[in-house]
């Protein structure tokens, strides 16, 4: 028998669902309006984007390594391209959702 028969390839025991904490009960307190959410998101934005600048200078000053900037700038690239392309879904629902004629 090779190696290939001898794995068991269906077994799915180390795989567990995901847990959402999913409530729409008024009384809970952890649920956050979209206005938060979308400031929160905002925040770490800004977060992000401001970090390839503190990183250049620590740099500069012998502090920080330039793959650690050039990450930096990769990952601030990165989430500004998802905020854009999540702003432009939105503002596209938020259209649709204007066109509906009551």
């Amino acid at each position: 028998m090779n190696r290939i028969n001898q794995v068991n390839f269906f077994q799915t025991n180390h795989i567990e669902p995901m847990k959402a904490n999913i409530s729409i009960s008024a009384d809970d307190t952890n649920v956050k309006s979209f206005k938060d959410v979308f400031c929160d998101m905002m925040v770490e934005l800004n977060d992000v984007t401001n970090k390839p600048n503190e990183m250049t200078q620590a740099a500069m000053q012998g502090q920080a390594d330039i793959h650690d900037v050039m990450t930096a700038f990769a990952q601030s690239e990165m989430t500004v391209q998802m905020a854009t392309t999540v702003t432009g879904k939105i503002l596209q629902t938020y259209e649709k959702i204007m066109q509906i004629q009551i």
